[in-house]
């Protein structure tokens, strides 16, 4: 068989009305005016990722491409079901999988950052970060992550977050979206938020820090290694 071409479909988005400005006016305005661009791989990337814990509840929720009328921090109307925004890059490029694993929604938590309001070199960085300690047979902690990077947040106001290293280095099974908590509450990463918080963190245990002294060494060893 041969490889199906892929196209392209760009959504122009639409200026905001009165109430969404009242509403969303502290974020960046450029994150308003960018068009969204979507590949026709949608089906084929439902097949391959879970958006439940119980594959029988897997036909209760679905994947979409975002509306004209769309915006990355909209939040779901009061008495309408939470949903989740996500890059499809996550996905085609970076490697990401559904569910987030506890590391990755442990870091969005404490951050309280939402997972689309993170840039994605962000999201790329915690993965690679956690692929790193799992390798080393390491327990990946948002404790080390964030005692090695910073929460960069633009000058400009609220708009994509990212990290930036500050020691030069680089739920039970149930029925529920994993973007929900067990009240059915969307989790802090969920949506955009307007108190994303550089969270920290001053001292390591001691197995914390043995880790870290092993990762800060790994630059000098892949040196000797070439």
């Amino acid at each position: 068989m041969g490889k199906k071409k892929s196209c392209q479909n760009v959504k122009v988005p639409r200026l905001l009305n009165v109430v969404e400005r009242g509403l969303y006016g502290w974020v960046e305005e450029m994150i308003f005016t960018q068009p969204s661009v979507l590949e026709d791989s949608l089906p084929e990337l439902r097949r391959h990722m879970s958006l439940t814990e119980d594959a029988a509840a897997e036909a209760d929720f679905v994947l979409e491409a975002a509306g004209p009328s769309d915006r990355l921090p909209f939040e779901a109307s009061e008495g309408d079901p939470h949903f989740l925004w996500v890059y499809q890059e996550l996905f085609t490029r970076l490697g990401v999988r559904l569910p987030f694993t506890n590391f990755q929604k442990e870091v969005m938590t404490r951050c309280r950052v939402a997972v689309s309001q993170l840039h994605l070199n962000g999201l790329g960085l915690l993965r690679t970060f956690e692929r790193v300690c799992l390798h080393f047979g390491f327990r990946p902690t948002s404790r080390l992550f964030l005692y090695i990077y910073d929460i960069l947040i633009p000058p400009s106001g609220y708009g994509f977050i990212s990290f930036r290293a500050r020691q030069g280095l680089f739920a039970a099974p149930g029925r529920r979206a994993f973007w929900l908590d067990d009240g059915g509450k969307p989790f802090p990463w969920v949506y955009w938020n307007r108190g994303v918080k550089d969270f920290v963190v001053h001292e390591l245990d001691p197995l914390e820090m043995a880790v870290f002294e092993f990762l800060v060494s790994l630059p000098a060893w892949f040196a000797e290694e070439k």
